[in-house]
């Protein structure tokens, strides 16, 4: 074949338009670099080892914190063991005599013994010498009411089961609690007498007709008269209930 033939005869057509950069086809340098002496087996680089002992630290970390916990509550537990106090406040326990407050101050003096690692005994102490105190001692203030304080109080509670509606009893108790709750319901009464209404027997109040003299003093004759506080006090209100009817009628002629 002549140079001139082989200068024209056609190259060989491509099968396609793209022809990749020979750049980017290049295989990989192969990595010279040494695998580390210290680098386990079952890691694949320093990075997977790293973070292994990364979540190993973590989780380490999490169980001493739970563990520090642990040993805490039951060192608190073994604490409050020792200073006698119940598993609950179910355990506390008034002292004997001492009757419990209402629902409410009964729990809130238990949670706080609780809470605070107050013992059995500690609580009962708590209620003997510091609470007692602030409830009222019924002796001493029956004492303040005289020799005559259980007849002054039946008294006074007969003519308020009479004359106050069952609805107040509560409200009345709670007046009722010392000698100046009684006085309260004696200054009543005298003044229910002094309007012309006297207590009979029974603690009732009935409505008197026009008082007299005479008529009061038979009942001041009456053997009661200064023996019988009660009837005593009842005679004396109606002195005073006439004494200010005859004033009244004096006004009333003016």
């Amino acid at each position: 074949m002549s140079a001139e033939e082989t200068a024209t005869e056609p190259s060989e057509a491509p099968s396609t338009l793209f022809q990749p950069d020979a750049s980017e086809t290049e295989a990989p340098a192969p990595d010279t670099s040494e695998r580390p002496e210290w680098l386990l087996e079952k890691f694949n680089s320093p990075e997977d080892q790293a973070k292994a002992y990364s979540d190993l630290y973590g989780a380490y970390s999490k169980k001493t914190e739970d563990m520090r916990a642990e040993v805490k509550a039951e060192a608190a537990e073994d604490y409050a063991k020792s200073l006698g106090v119940p598993d609950d406040i179910d355990g506390y326990t008034y002292p004997e005599g001492f009757e419990a407050p209402d629902g409410e101050v009964d729990l809130t003096l238990k949670e706080w013994a609780k809470a605070n690692n107050v013992g059995k005994e500690a609580f009962e102490s708590l209620i003997s010498d510091v609470y007692a105190k602030t409830q009222v001692n019924f002796e001493a203030e029956k004492e303040k009411l005289g020799e005559h304080a259980d007849t002054r109080i039946s008294r006074v509670n007969k003519w308020i089961t009479k004359n106050v509606d069952e609805a107040h009893f509560e409200k009345v108790s709670k007046v009722m609690q010392d000698a100046t709750g009684v006085e309260f319901f004696e200054h009543l009464i005298k003044r229910s007498a002094d309007r012309g209404f006297a207590p009979d027997d029974l603690g009732t109040t009935t409505p008197q007709k026009t008082l007299s003299r005479d008529g009061i003093r038979k009942m001041q004759a009456d053997p009661r008269f200064g023996d019988d506080n009660e009837y005593t006090d009842m005679v004396r209100g109606q002195w005073q209930a006439f004494a200010k009817q005859q004033e009244a009628q004096q006004r009333q002629r003016r």
